[in-house]
């Protein structure tokens, strides 16, 4: 039986969310493991039952979380998730990590693995960040360094082109009990993990649009083989 991964829901209404949710399970599907969908369950027990019957976890990105679950200060609502979404994601990301399951955050999903341990963001990098250079080119992205001796070097090399299309990130010193393993050249933290997990890793861009890459497939069939 293929592994079991657990990836939350695009609760965005519009088409283009279906054919997203499509981009995150065809790499998981490509490394040997069976993705299944979680609707946006607001309610432990629900939550429980969810995570009872898989063995690793995917957090996909999406709008931003609302800045009081980490103290941030207020924002356009219309960058924020819906509240469900929100809330269901918070309790997801503890629960997963409470039960120290595999699991692999992208973009959004990196910041809710920070966010869920009690950690924060920066919550507008072209405004806050001083001499910051673009996160929001898309494909064009930039350049990734890869701290020496972390899970994410074991899995990626040193050093890798990304895309990059967030105008947040984990703010440095509030990582919620994660340690940062790869920054940008301006120093705006691209990827986190715990070394003391079986596979825990957070990464800001977005893996799933580059999964024809060696080293994006690697994300995804590191996190299927952990859960295996």
């Amino acid at each position: 039986m293929r592994p079991r991964i657990l990836l939350n829901c695009s609760l965005n209404d519009h088409e283009a969310s279906t054919r997203t949710m499509v981009a995150y399970c065809d790499p998981i599907h490509a490394a040997g493991g069976l993705p299944l969908i979680a609707p946006a369950f607001t309610d432990a027990a629900s939550i429980a039952e969810a995570l009872d019957v898989v063995v690793g976890v995917l957090l996909i990105g999406g709008p931003d979380y609302h800045p009081d679950a980490y103290g941030g200060h207020e924002q356009p609502a219309e960058q924020l998730m819906l509240r469900r979404r929100h809330d269901a994601d918070l309790l997801l990301a503890r629960e997963t990590r409470r039960r120290r399951l595999p699991v692999l955050g992208i973009c959004g999903g990196h910041q809710l693995l920070v966010i869920s341990g009690g950690g924060a963001l920066v919550q507008d990098l072209p405004s806050e960040w001083p001499d910051a250079i673009r996160h929001a080119d898309g494909e064009d992205g930039h350049e990734v360094r890869v701290e020496a001796g972390s899970r994410l070097h074991a899995l990626v090399g040193p050093s890798l082109a990304v895309n990059s299309y967030h105008h947040q990130a984990v703010l440095p010193g509030r990582c919620g009990g994660l340690t940062v393993c790869a920054k940008a050249a301006d120093g705006v933290i691209e990827a986190v993990e715990d070394p003391a997990h079986p596979f825990c890793i957070g990464v800001q861009w977005h893996p799933e649009r580059l999964a024809g890459t060696p080293a994006s497939q690697a994300l995804f069939s590191g996190l299927v083989r952990a859960a295996g």
